[in-house]
């Protein structure tokens, strides 16, 4: 058993289950161990009772890269969810930069491309925060930043969540797993913006060469072209982050500062409100396999940061991403992102009681 907190012992710790898997190139062997740990914790989600509504929150990719839970893999989890309900479904929400998934209609394109449609899966898709992103709804919490939160819709009427999360890095929390896929994935679009207000981008100039790629994917016109060289108007800057990684030349950084502190407990802060939307009926899987310096998000092919080590399962949110952190390393996200404690996440998430930063790892 972990323990990095001087208060551990005033916390009762998480059980996080493993299923071991480090050859992930036979689907039907991936699907056998992704139902394995499902089976396994199975037994704890009383909560999915017969005719309730099962949302399976998960990310599919952006276009043109692979770096996202394959369905295939899913095949043995959805048929059992479907045994214990007819109302299961897959929920994502709309994103905020431009690419096909800032529209729920080219979002269901881009998924059907990666395989996620109803006659491959046998189970429907919701873009449950509307056309737009707009459709959102506000929730009551007690956070240090947020009196309440606004979580998207048909998140909220859902019964039940099943939380499937792609360990990655992310350019602006460090570490992307249940806590992001909740916080974040479940988030209106002004949700969405809310949590990312404050975090601001910085242009060296000297490294801008004037290629406009910056401009091109800002979701808010915030960027423009001044004599060749790139300029951010910060009025309108929303915090994304997408500019970042459209530069080739690497002239667009964020300042890691307590803004950046501040977007990781934001973002938990809106994973807490998810948890009150649904009454703590969740159940969470992590996959740590191809875990990449950013982000599912990211329309690039990008190499891992790690080795592929298995399938984590939990009740508990803040127990399986601690977790997940220490099996994969933290010094690889530190390596990735120097400057950014993926802890902060983790330590703000214990303070407003979402979840137990120390657990006991179980193999299954």
């Amino acid at each position: 058993m972990q323990k990095d907190s001087s208060k551990a012992q005033k916390i009762t710790p998480g059980k996080v289950y493993v299923k071991r898997l480090q050859d992930w190139s036979a689907d039907n062997i991936v699907n056998d161990a992704v139902l394995r740990a499902w089976q396994h914790i199975e037994p704890m989600c009383g909560f999915i009772s017969k005719n309730s509504f099962a949302a399976v929150k998960l990310t599919f990719g952006e276009e043109g890269t692979s770096g996202y839970i394959k369905p295939v893999w899913l095949a043995g989890l959805l048929d059992s969810l479907k045994k214990k309900t007819e109302n299961v479904f897959m929920a994502e929400t709309c994103t905020l930069y431009r690419e096909k998934r800032s529209s729920a209609v080219g979002h269901l394109y881009v998924a059907a491309g990666h395989g996620y449609s109803l006659d491959k899966t046998g189970v429907p898709i919701i873009i449950a925060d509307g056309l737009h992103g707009r459709d959102g709804q506000n929730i009551p919490i007690r956070g240090e930043h947020f009196e309440s939160v606004k979580i998207a819709r048909g998140i909220c009427e859902s019964d039940s969540i099943i939380c499937l999360s792609h360990v990655t890095g992310h350019m602006q929390s460090g570490f992307s797993g249940a806590l992001k896929n909740l916080g974040m994935g479940c988030a209106s679009r002004q949700g969405k913006l809310l949590q990312h207000a404050g975090t601001l981008p910085e242009i060296t100039v000297e490294k801008c060469i004037g290629c406009s790629a910056c401009m091109n994917v800002c979701p808010a016109n915030a960027i423009g072209i001044a004599k060749k060289k790139a300029i951010l108007v910060k009025e309108r800057c929303i915090g994304c982050g997408e500019c970042t990684v459209a530069c080739r030349p690497g002239a667009i950084d964020i300042k890691y500062d307590e803004n950046v502190v501040k977007f990781q407990e934001k973002m938990v802060e809106y994973a807490l409100g998810v948890k009150e939307a649904v009454n703590s009926r969740i159940v969470y899987l992590n996959f740590l396999e191809h875990v990449t310096k950013n982000c599912d998000c990211m329309s690039k092919e990008e190499a891992p940061i790690a080795p592929d080590i298995g399938i984590l399962c939990s009740m508990d949110p803040v127990a399986i991403d601690k977790a997940s952190i220490d099996l994969v390393g933290i010094d690889r996200f530190k390596e990735a992102f120097p400057g950014i404690d993926p802890l902060a996440q983790i330590r703000h998430s214990e303070k407003i009681k979402l979840g137990a930063g120390i657990y006991e790892l179980v193999e299954i």
